[in-house]
């Protein structure tokens, strides 16, 4: 899974295999992101082992056992403090995200939580720093297309978090984007509705195309689709209607509720609508969702039936 996801969560409350700290050159705890991860590590501990590493410089990383965190690995990124941006900021808060990045990707983490790095104490502004964290982010993907790495942002202000998903689907790292309800129009399922169960096996890379899902890029594409939770909310695109809501069960016992509005949809009955929406997953869960390739395939049908 390769994605770019900022949630509203704490950073210590994350499960992914690495978190980072915003770090000071000392490796000594401070305030802010700092104290909170060297509280939840266990205080005494963490600062033994940053003692023995000693220092690290601005625009680096370093990287100790996560110890009481969730997180197996707790990787340590020195940002910059702001002045002006005329001295070498940008450079140094870009440097600190990639040597993090590659720390990860060194230790075989397949999952990395960042703050958003010098925007507290350090006073960088939050624009400029979601721009070098995005560009960071994005770039590594890019580099590495052969690994498997999701990225997540926690932050807890709102107006950050706002800053950071705007500034997220401006960026070159959208594509990493993972899809939520805001990110296209979107109508309820209509009271004509049905449910019923179907049996599917589907791997962890075949989920992890599920939760990145998808947000319509060409006339083509008739699908957005998001997943809230262990629940994915299919929606046609033109109209914005729910068609399909996809309840996981760990059991593969999957529960569907679909639209049976006719304006809306099609099918007619249950044994249709699977057939229908085993070949949509089956499209869905490609590394690649190719949504011209559908947009044909879905034509061919229409003609043969």
């Amino acid at each position: 899974m390769r994605t770019i996801e900022i949630r509203k969560i704490s950073i210590t409350a994350l499960d992914t295999d690495a978190i980072v700290n915003a770090a000071n050159e000392g490796l000594w705890a401070g305030g802010g992101v700092c104290g909170a991860i060297f509280r939840a590590a266990g205080h005494r501990q963490l600062q033994e082992a940053c003692s023995r590493i000693g220092h690290c410089d601005t625009g680096s990383a370093v990287i100790t056992p996560g110890f009481n965190l969730k997180a197996k690995y707790l990787i340590h990124a020195v940002g910059p403090r702001w002045r002006d941006g005329q001295h070498k900021e940008p450079e140094q808060l870009y440097g600190a995200y990639s040597k993090a990045l590659e720390l990860a990707a060194v230790h075989n983490c397949q999952s990395i939580g960042f703050p958003l790095i010098s925007a507290g104490i350090f006073g960088y502004p939050v624009p400029e720093a979601w721009r070098q964290a995005l560009a960071a982010c994005g770039d590594f993907l890019d580099r590495h297309g052969d690994r498997s790495l999701a990225i997540v942002f926690a932050v807890l202000d709102d107006e950050i978090l706002k800053a950071g998903r705007k500034a997220l689907k401006g960026s070159g790292a959208s594509r990493y984007q993972i899809a939520e309800r805001n990110d296209w129009k979107t109508v309820d399922m209509p009271q004509q509705r049905e449910t019923f169960r179907f049996q599917r096996a589907f791997t962890p890379n075949q989920m992890a195309a599920l939760r990145r899902g998808n947000v319509p890029r060409a006339m083509e594409d008739k699908w957005f689709w998001f997943m809230e939770g262990d629940s994915l909310f299919a929606h046609r695109s033109w109209s914005g209607f729910c068609i399909y809501r996809i309840d996981f069960r760990p059991d593969g016992k999957h529960l569907v509720t679909v639209n049976r509005d006719p304006e809306q949809y099609a099918c007619t009955d249950a044994a249709e609508d699977l057939q229908n929406l085993n070949r949509l997953l089956d499209r869905w869960t490609r590394d690649a969702y190719d949504s011209y390739d559908a947009w044909l395939s879905e034509t061919a049908d229409s003609l043969r039936s």
